[in-house]
């Protein structure tokens, strides 16, 4: 089984978002949320995301993100829940280091109910766009904490010289 860490860089899935409150009326918005989350991700150069098709097979499952990072050989998780009151919706969404389990990022929408297919849209697009700086960022700071091969074999070279072994 493939570890995260070996894991395509930018590689994520979101997972199915949880109708909080059950109401099954409230079902195709939530799908549709995750499905044009999972459409949009794809779209940013150099991401790997996991089919919908295969994401959905853990829809109202209790999950573990490392066990699920390992399964589906991804860095990332991006998990969320949408909840409906009255006349606003709310909609969680949190991004998640499948190698550690912890939280990167976090973001909570907060909307008057109108339209849904246009709340739907803009709730979304929004989305897409702060996580693919969030896991350009993230991305970005794994670089950083991971040793690079040129800079221990040049470290080995200059520690040769140094101590003037032959």
């Amino acid at each position: 089984m493939p570890s995260s860490s070996s894991a395509p860089r930018l590689s994520v899935v979101v997972l199915p978002f949880a109708n909080i409150g059950g109401d099954p009326e409230q079902d195709y918005f939530v799908d549709g949320v995750t499905e044009s989350l999972t459409t949009d991700l794809s779209r940013i150069a150099g991401s790997f995301v996991i089919a919908r098709n295969t994401a959905f097979t853990f829809k109202g499952k209790a999950v573990d993100v490392k066990r699920i990072g390992r399964e589906l050989n991804v860095r990332y998780v991006l998990e969320g829940s949408v909840q409906r009151g009255c006349n606003r919706l709310r909609v969680n969404v949190q991004l998640i280091d499948a190698e550690t389990g912890n939280h990167l990022w976090a973001e909570r929408f907060d909307k008057p109910v109108a339209d849904l297919l246009d709340m739907q849209d803009e709730i979304v697009s929004r989305l897409s766009n702060l996580l693919d700086a969030q896991l350009m960022a993230a991305e970005a700071r794994r670089a950083e904490s991971t040793p690079h091969p040129w800079l221990i074999w040049s470290w080995r070279v200059e520690r040769h010289y140094a101590t003037g072994a032959s």
